[in-house]
Parts: structure tokens; sequence; C-alpha cells
């Protein structure tokens, strides 16, 4: 608990009450380098409202949310309609026993915990239907996921387990102004994830083999209308399918 923990950062960008005083000191001095970030999770946030909608009006059921954080403000569960289920992933134990706990009351939510990085024992443990589509959600999450993992392979790993009809949804800080990364990534190295900021490129790049949907990488604020305003242009955000 002495070590600032990413999801309840998140968790304090968004007006949350999980953070305790370490979290608070390491988000407020990430906010004092970048202010924007405040604004950025709340755009990344309501992605997150429009891609659920969008794939449960596709007829998914079946939502896996990997790198779920806390269930405090508005997650995927309260967005589903009757008969969905989502599965929340987290790697951090102390955020999957709060989130368990949030969650006792919920019908068609579960929290696991696991790593993305071993995204095998993930899928096969998630109790999820595989052979039908699931909506995936990494929202936030392979900017914490160094090259060093390889998480081209992760996704394409990923990519040859999904039914037809399946979707991944992603959302990655973006590398765009050299001095705002520099500040973020380096007040993220304490912290329990190391932030790794990429271009679109590089997110492209990420996702070979995987069939990007219009309009393809956008920012966040953007999505999936490229006319509306760009917002902070701290975040990207994509749709594909396998």
């Amino acid at each position: 608990m002495d070590i600032p923990n990413v999801a309840r950062m998140y968790d304090y960008y968004l007006g949350g009450t999980e953070a305790n005083p370490v979290d608070q000191a390491a988000a407020e001095q990430v906010l004092a380098a970048a202010p924007q970030v405040r604004v950025a999770v709340r755009e990344n946030r309501q992605f997150l409202d429009r891609v659920v909608a969008h794939l449960a009006a596709a007829g998914i059921r079946q939502f896996l949310d990997l790198g779920s954080g806390l269930p405090t403000q508005r997650n995927v569960h309260e967005l589903l309609p009757p008969g969905a289920r989502v599965v929340y992933v987290d790697y951090d134990p102390h955020v999957v026993d709060r989130s368990r706990a949030l969650l006792a009351e919920v019908d068609n939510a579960t929290c696991l915990l696991g790593d993305v990085r071993e995204l095998a024992d993930i899928l096969d443990g998630c109790g999820l239907d595989l052979s039908q589509p699931v909506g995936v959600l990494m929202l936030a999450v392979l900017n914490f996921v160094g090259d060093e993992d390889d998480p081209a392979g992760l996704l394409a790993a990923l990519r040859l387990r999904l039914a037809e009809g399946s979707r991944l949804a992603v959302s990655h800080g973006a590398r765009e102004d050299v001095g705002l990364v520099e500040g973020i990534e380096t007040r993220y190295q304490r912290a329990s994830g190391q932030a790794v900021l990429r271009t679109r490129e590089e997110l492209l790049g990420l996702l070979a083999g995987w069939q990007v949907e219009p309009p393809g990488v956008v920012y966040g604020a953007q999505w999936p209308h490229t006319s509306a305003d760009p917002g902070t242009r701290l975040t990207f955000a994509v749709l594909c399918r396998p």
C-alpha cells in the first residue's frame, strides 16, 4: 500500500474515493506535469460507454475487461443489457479484493486475478464461452505493457482464441507531445505499473493481423466520429475484429 497504485490513481483522476494518500500524491505529481490527464481519463471513460453500447447493440453478450481497475465509476456491468455479463480481470491482488467486495451484490459481473502478460491463463479460467462472440476491452492497459513483454505477440495470441463476431476495443496513451510524454512516463516510474506511451503507427503495429474497423485509430473523444472535437490528444481509441 506504500507504492502508488495505477488503478487507484485512475480512480482519483475520475473523482473517486479509493485512492490512499500515496496514490493521491503520485496522481497530483502527474497532474502537475500534465493537467490534461484528468480530462483524458474522463474521455477514456466516455469511450468505454460508447464502445460497450456499440458492442451490445451488435449482439455481444459476453465481455472480458482486461486490466479493469476498480469498478467504482460507471463501469461495464452498469452498461450491459439484460442477459449480458462481464468478467473483470486485474493483476493487482488489492484491486481484485476490493473489486470483489464492490461487486458482491452484482449478478452480471465477476472479478478475477490475472496478468494480461499471461493471457492464456486468463482465457482458460475466465468462464466465458470462447466459441461465441466476446467483447474484449483493453482500455489504458497496453500503455502499461512494455515492448519487452511483446504486446504484439499477446494480441496475436488473443486474436487466435476469439470466435468470429468478437471485437477488441483498445485505448492507449498517445505519444504526441514529447515533453508531455516524458513528464507522464517519469512520474509513473515508481508506481505499480510503468507507463509506456506510443504513436499511432506503433499502436497499429501492435494490432497487426486484426481488422481495424472505421474510423481507425483516432483520439478517444473522436470515436466513432472523426468529425468530433479531438479532445486532449492524449489517448487513442480503436475497435477491431479478429
